[in-house]
This record gives structure tokens, sequence and C-alpha cells, in this order.
């Protein structure tokens, strides 16, 4: 799963083209305001710029997305969490990724992690995990010990 996280960066690297996005970007204070945006609120600015969805930009977001939930740096997470909680919290990372281009759901971002997904739904279905009651009551339980209680 690690591995997979690691190359969707370069994945997304593969795609070049730039897009525009429907938010507006405020040169002073770096928000991003909507669409019909006339001024920064907050900061008063008028000086509004188109942002675009580029190849530095969807990088930006991907490891955005991936410290939000959790999952970037690696070493923790990669360390200490079971296969299921990093599947899930992969799918929280598609879920709070608010990522809105005109590529729509063609945007290489998007389509790198849905991607990704997949991949790690199939390893996540290829780990075989330890029956938690015969670990803990089976004495001299060892990780090759086969269940005792299944046939």
């Amino acid at each position: 799963m690690k591995d997979e996280l690691e190359h969707a960066e370069s994945r997304l690297r593969e795609f070049h083209r730039c897009y525009e996005m429907t938010h507006l970007l405020c040169i002073s204070c770096g928000r991003a305001l909507p669409e019909g945006a006339k001024k920064c609120h907050p900061c008063r600015n008028v000086s509004l710029l188109r942002k675009y969805c580029t190849e530095e930009t969807r990088v930006a977001e991907y490891f955005a997305v991936l410290r939000k939930v959790e999952l970037w740096p690696t070493r923790v997470p990669f360390g200490q969490s079971s296969t299921a909680d990093i599947a899930f919290r992969f799918a929280c990372a598609k879920v709070d990724l608010k990522h809105n281009c005109a590529a729509g759901k063609g945007c290489p971002l998007i389509v790198v992690l849905e991607s990704l997904l997949g991949k790690i739904s199939q390893i996540q279905g290829s780990v075989e995990g330890f029956c938690l009651l015969c670990v803990r009551h089976v004495e001299d339980w060892r990780h090759d010990t086969r269940c005792f209680h299944k046939s």
C-alpha cells in the first residue's frame, strides 16, 4: 500500500496539461474564492487571479489530502495501522478531496486517486489476517498457527 501511495505521485507527474479551476485566487492573502467574487473580503484585495489545475498543484493537493487523513508522512501510519485502517484512510482521502477543475472526472488527480483506491482494495482483499480468538486463547500461538475453531 505504501508503494502504491508513493507511486501515485509519479503517475500524477506524467500529466502535463493544465485546466481552469472554478475558483479565483487572492494574490494578497492566498485565499481561494468563489468564481463570481469581485474582491477578497478578509483582506479587501480586488486583484483576483484565475486558479489552475497543473501538474504541481495536483501533486500538492494529493499530499495535502494524504496529510489530512494521516497517511503522509508514511512512517507512522504504515508502521502502526492495520490494512483495514489504512484502506479506510484512503477512502476518506477521496471524500475529503475538494478538487474541481474543467477536466471534471477526467482530471488526472481524480483518475489517479480512483486507480489508487482500486489497487488498495485489491491489496486489502489479498491480505490474510490472524484470528483474534486464536491469538487470545491459544497459549503457544505463533503466526503460522492454524485457527483452532474453524475447519
